[in-house]
């Protein structure tokens, strides 16, 4: 896609114009294209600059736009077309200055705004054939760039719902671990209360057994042996004592046979 630059020669000022600052501009204005001709780019900057640092003038921002976009500084080169276009008062320079930053917003892959200045320029001058090509070559590629940000955002949108997806995955299986040691923990829990239970258990086992030895060796009264009468015992007792003098007698005798009087040796 070529791009063509006009320049604007400057008019010459009137000779019963007496200002310095103008004739200045008007001579670094001529000193700079004529650099621009010989296509030094880099002095035809600095004449322009020169230039407008004397008189702001649409002439002299849009020549710079074009040495600044001959040079591949596009941005730079937009922002002198936009100025140029706001002070012009001439329409061939507005136009001109339009299609100049369309051309400068299109290398900078700026279509929506490179669209907006070349409807602009034709605007004002609605017969240009060629600005109204660069406008076509622009709106498609508007439009194509519209599809790819379209698809980036599909894409964009498939894979942050796949992220989610992802991540609720994460969370639904970090639940699941948690849910599975907490039923860990409580079986444990259960566990050792049940360990805890048998040996309570044991214990009291132990102990009722031991005190069941206990009193199995003391001597228990024997329940199936029938109770004597009051009768049979005071008999039984009178029977034994009449024993027991019986006995005391024979005992008395035995000591009286065994003495003798004198001394036997």
């Amino acid at each position: 896609m070529q791009f063509k630059r006009w320049l604007f020669l400057p008019i010459f000022l009137l000779a019963f114009t007496p200002l310095l600052d103008a004739q200045t501009s008007h001579r670094a204005l001529r000193n700079g294209n004529k650099a621009y001709k010989d296509q030094n780019f880099n002095e035809a900057k600095s004449e322009y600059n020169r230039a407008l640092e004397a008189d702001n003038s649409a002439k002299g921002n849009y020549n710079l736009g074009n040495a600044l976009f001959e040079g591949g500084d596009y941005e730079e080169a937009a922002k002198k077309y936009e100025e140029a276009a706001s002070l012009s008062t001439d329409p061939t320079i507005t136009s001109s200055a339009y299609r100049n930053l369309g051309d400068a917003q299109y290398q900078q892959e700026n279509y929506k705004e490179s669209v907006e200045a070349y409807k602009q320029s034709l605007r004002i001058n609605p017969d240009d054939k060629e600005t109204k090509y660069n406008l076509s070559k622009a709106i498609r590629r508007l439009q194509q760039q519209q599809q790819q940000e379209q698809q980036q955002q599909q894409n964009q949108d498939q894979q942050d719902q796949q992220d989610q997806q992802q991540q609720d995955q994460q969370g639904q299986g970090e639940q699941q671990d948690q849910q599975q040691q907490d039923q860990q923990s409580e079986g444990e829990q259960q566990q050792d209360q049940q360990s805890q239970q048998q040996q309570n258990q044991q214990q009291q086992d132990q102990q009722q057994q031991e005190s069941n030895q206990n009193q199995q060796g003391e001597p228990q009264p024997n329940k199936d042996q029938p109770k004597m009468s009051r009768e049979e015992a005071e008999r039984q007792l009178a029977i034994a004592a009449e024993a027991e003098k019986e006995t005391m007698k024979n005992l008395q005798k035995g000591a009286r046979s065994g003495c003798k009087d004198g001394k036997d040796w």
